[in-house]
């Protein structure tokens, strides 16, 4: 809406195009730097707020307060009340998202005029596009032809401009979108032939400023759809990242283009049958290893004790598999990790009248520091230390 009373008057308005106006300083707080005029769009409607230099200082974003107020958020402010300071707009960021908005305005207006799709929020982000619709699903094939429509546009180079109305005259218009501001001083953004829309955010003046829009996928969010996209020079590099890795994996596969996902699937169903294949060896070494040591291993009350220093190749976790192939099996075992100590106590069987763990483990744990639990029959955890101590406290719990 135009004509709410601002203490930075919004330049911007009468010349989106402008990247640097001189301006006084009114005042400075902790809500930030508000000028008597300004050049920089503050935050909203989906659009990010501008950023760059005030007086030669570094503008980190731009705001406005429900009142209209809008404040410069300015990094150490070397200037004071009264000054006048130069605004150097980070122009290179303005012009994505006035490319960006009137790309969503494009895309809005033909979702609704040729799909009969309503936009329910837009958001322009630094690199991405989106518009969150009221639809449920969305195919592909409508997702392509939207993109194709709106490059269309774009080459057909529609002129942009704005029209102000009273809530009367804007709504015998039967605009796509409810207005959501009050009172008289209705900004319309009219993109010719393509879309109208009350908006108070900066657009191109012609829709081939845009670029390029493209397609860049979709999610689900509160049960509908948002699309996503890209524009402008973002899109051209988002196209021209994928060419690169799909010939990068066409040559890494040794396939052709067309024939890539197939070999690619191929490929990582090899690779997860070969991993499946490689867990079953290691738990059977695993398995063979513990079967070496029962066979040694002294009894007490007729149950096997073994205490084992693992070898950094085996995992405590095939271990702890292999010992329930055993109906009685007493086991502490322990393998170095870097800095820590991982261990492993197995009480199988009748292995657990010999000794109770949950009385015993504060015992245990303090001589390598260490912490963990379980339930029966496996406990396991983590600590420092030697692993001997742990040992030898366990052989004296079973002595």
């Amino acid at each position: 809406m135009i004509g709410r009373p601002m203490l930075s008057y919004p330049v911007y308005y009468e010349q989106p195009y402008l990247t640097s106006l001189e301006a006084t300083v009114v005042s400075l707080s902790s809500k930030g730097v508000i000028l008597d005029r300004t050049i920089c769009y503050p935050e909203g409607g989906g659009q990010s707020g501008d950023i760059g230099l005030v007086g030669g200082c570094t503008l980190v974003d731009t705001t406005k307060d429900d009142e209209h107020t809008i404040y410069h958020h300015v990094e150490n402010p070397t200037f004071k009340e009264g000054e006048k300071v130069l605004i150097e707009l980070d122009w290179k960021h303005r012009y994505h998202f006035m490319q960006m908005h009137t790309a969503q305005h494009v895309a809005s207006g033909l979702l609704f005029s040729e799909f009969g799709i309503q936009t329910v929020s837009v958001h322009q982000g630094q690199s991405i596009l989106t518009i969150e619709t009221d639809a449920l699903q969305i195919p592909l094939e409508t997702c392509h032809l939207l993109e194709d429509l709106v490059n269309e546009q774009i080459l057909a180079s529609h002129a942009v401009h704005y029209e102000v109305h009273t809530q009367a005259s804007a709504q015998e218009l039967g605009l796509r979108r409810s207005i959501k501001v009050e009172g008289d001083g209705v900004r319309l953004v009219v993109v010719e032939d393509v879309d109208t829309i009350a908006c108070g955010g900066l657009h191109v003046a012609n829709t081939r400023e845009i670029g390029l829009f493209h397609y860049a996928g979709q999610e689900k969010i509160r049960s509908h759809i948002r699309l996503i996209f890209a524009v402008g020079e973002t899109a051209r590099k988002m196209i021209r990242t994928a060419e690169a890795v799909a010939a990068e994996l066409g040559t890494l596969f040794s396939a052709p283009l067309e024939e890539l996902v197939t070999v690619a699937t191929q490929a990582v169903e090899q690779a997860a049958s070969d991993k499946r294949d490689l867990q079953k060896a290691q738990e059977r070494i695993a398995s063979l290893e513990l079967d070496k040591r029962v066979q040694k291993a002294a009894m007490k009350d007729g149950v096997p004790v073994v205490v084992w220093d693992v070898d950094a190749d085996l995992s405590l976790k095939d271990i702890g598999l292999a010992v329930l192939s055993y109906p009685d099996l007493a086991l502490c075992a322990a393998k170095q990790d870097g800095q820590r100590v991982l261990w492993l106590i197995a009480l199988q069987g009748r292995a657990s009248e010999l000794l109770d763990f949950p009385q015993a483990k504060q015992a245990l744990l303090a001589t390598i520091n260490a912490k963990g639990g379980g339930k029966s029959p496996l406990y396991q955890g983590a600590g420092t230390g030697d692993p001997e101590a742990l040992f030898s406290a366990f052989r004296e719990r079973l002595a």
